[in-house]
């Protein structure tokens, strides 16, 4: 019923019937849903495009301006799809649900991008490219501060972010793998690491004693996040949601591979890159049938656990000796 009123106040205002897309779950698959928009626009014009999404992710959505309007509702949770039958007393034409090829079938791997994946499920072919996010100069500061993390606290000391977890077992890299990336940074960096990431349903985390890094977990909301990690010099992160913001937000960023084929996570245009490690399985989400993570790995993770601590290392040392991300950031704020 609040959707319901909503909706005819919106309609009535715009003088438009609307198309709707809802997209809830990881701020990742959000993120990979949005270039699917332009080709909705495309199919309906001069209608409304309503994006429906977890509330967690309504400014982030908002942010990147490919919606009309973005609705969120508390109770609409993943794998909450809006039911295609409802017409809204004639005010909804269509309504769009993209699903990976995943969430259609427990046992069919996917070889196309993300991106492609979730528009293909509505019918549309789009280009695997993220849209850009927003976040005004004054957003970033105004989180810098909240966390501590502005200049005059900071200095001009490296911001670098990372993401630990957690997420499905068969995506993360051990403790003390993160512990000796964080102690090589401080090593030969002067730095502040600030770790980003959720904790499990009990409060805990795996990753809640590591030490040298400032802990954000489970502090930010979605538009928070996504200011700091454009504020960060470099990103480093298990295969979630920080790999996508960061692409969005023109952060350069390592992401850690295994499950999947960062070839299909990635984009092009985004200053990423994915490390995995040389074994038989890998990449087993992208086969038919698929080793799924639900399941468990018969193999022990071995596409995690053999990635090496100094290769992730030696790639941080590349991003931030060949990364502009500084000079770039003050240009902006000083042309904002």
């Amino acid at each position: 019923m609040p959707f319901a009123l909503w909706l005819v106040l919106q309609c009535a205002r715009h003088g438009k019937r609307a198309v709707i897309v809802c997209r809830c779950g990881g701020l990742g698959d959000v993120l990979c849903t949005l270039p699917m928009c332009a080709e909705v626009r495309r199919s309906h014009p001069g209608k409304l495009l309503v994006f429906i999404t977890a509330p967690a992710w309504k400014e982030v959505v908002v942010m990147s301006r490919c919606a009309d309007l973005v609705y969120a509702n508390k109770w609409w949770i993943y794998p909450f799809t809006f039911p295609t039958n409802v017409t809204g007393l004639g005010l909804i034409k269509t309504v769009y649900n993209p699903q990976t090829t995943g969430e259609k079938s427990f046992t069919s791997g996917t070889s196309t991008h993300l991106i492609n994946d979730l528009a293909a499920s509505c019918g549309f072919t789009v280009a695997p490219r993220l849209p850009s996010l927003y976040p005004s100069s004054y957003l970033i500061e105004k989180t810098r501060v909240a966390y501590g993390l502005d200049s005059k606290t900071i200095g001009d000391r490296l911001l670098i972010g990372i993401n630990p977890g957690p997420n499905w077992r068969v995506k993360e890299w051990e403790p003390a793998k993160w512990q000796k990336l964080i102690d090589r940074i401080h090593s030969e960096y002067v730095a502040v690491i600030i770790q980003f990431g959720t904790h499990n349903g009990d409060g805990s985390s795996d990753y809640d004693n590591l030490t040298g890094a400032k802990s954000l977990v489970s502090r930010l909301k979605g538009e928070e996040l996504v200011a700091l990690i454009a504020a960060c010099d470099l990103i480093v992160s298990i295969d979630s949601g920080p790999v996508h913001v960061a692409g969005a937000v023109a952060t350069p960023v390592i992401g850690l591979f295994g499950p999947l084929n960062p070839d299909l996570v990635l984009t092009r245009e985004s200053p990423g890159l994915g490390l995995f490690a040389d074994v038989p399985c890998l990449f087993c989400h992208n086969r038919t049938p698929v080793i799924h993570w639900i399941d468990g790995c018969p193999n022990d993770i071995a596409c995690m656990k053999t990635l090496d601590v100094e290769r992730v290392f030696d790639a941080v040392k590349s991003m931030l000796a060949h990364s502009t991300k500084r000079e770039v950031s003050k240009s902006l704020l000083l042309a904002d």
